[in-house]
């Protein structure tokens, strides 16, 4: 019986307001990437033209595009269908957005040595950093 080793999954959209993704957004992503605590799984992009059509683009059509498809993707085509349809629901005309695939490398031991223990995960939840970062402000200024 084979055993997966993956770390939790997650799936990223990140929109802007132009149809391309901007420089330094790939380079913040090659940077995390490069720091091995995730691991890039799959990638696409999604554009809405300002005439309202829709546009799915997977890395291996994105040729010199983005940087970050030098990555080997070991997950393509885990952001499915109905992911990126409801990322393109959500755009606006003349918009676009970077489609992340990412496993959270960081906790393939954690993950390995709580099923060793026979534990289970009961609350795993992502709190936007928007979120995270307003209620901390919020914090500093009642102090």
């Amino acid at each position: 019986m084979a055993t997966s080793t993956f770390g939790p999954v997650e799936i990223v959209a990140i929109a802007f307001p132009a149809d391309r993704i901007p420089a330094g957004v790939q380079a913040s992503v090659l940077e995390v990437l490069a720091e091995g605590t995730v691991t890039l799984l799959d990638l696409a992009v999604v554009r809405r033209s300002d005439g309202g059509d829709v546009e799915v683009i997977e890395v291996t059509d994105l040729g010199d595009e983005l940087e970050i498809t030098d990555v080997e993707l070991t997950g393509a085509g885990l952001a499915g269908e109905e992911d990126l349809d409801a990322v393109a629901a959500g755009l606006a005309p003349g918009t676009s957005a970077l489609v992340l695939v990412v496993e959270h490398t960081w906790a393939r031991g954690v993950i390995a040595a709580t099923s060793a223990a026979d534990g289970v995960v009961l609350l795993s939840e992502r709190i936007p950093a928007e979120v995270v970062n307003e209620v901390a402000d919020l914090a500093l200024v009642a102090d």
